[in-house]
């Protein structure tokens, strides 16, 4: 069976992991967190994902609906490791 490739799970556990306290589920809610945190972010979900997310690019994921659309621009057609 094929894997589908869901955004929303990836994000959603890295929130929890790096920002417990931001709903996931709030799409457009600008998520407060320091430049170093959004980093941490963008790198839990680039390991979970296999996306690559560039540094230049991390700044303007800045929701949750932002981050899902760039995942589904940027996923690679072959097998990421978060499974």
């Amino acid at each position: 069976m094929a894997d589908h490739f869901a955004p929303h799970r990836y994000v959603s556990s890295a929130l929890a992991y790096v920002a417990p306290g931001l709903d996931p589920d709030d799409l457009d809610a600008e998520l407060a967190l320091t430049p170093d945190v959004l980093q941490l972010l963008a790198a839990s979900i680039s390991l979970a994902t296999g996306v690559d997310i560039p540094e230049r690019d991390v700044d303007a994921l800045r929701t949750v609906r932002l981050i899902e659309q760039y995942l589904a621009r940027n996923q690679r057609d072959t097998p990421h490791p978060g499974g």
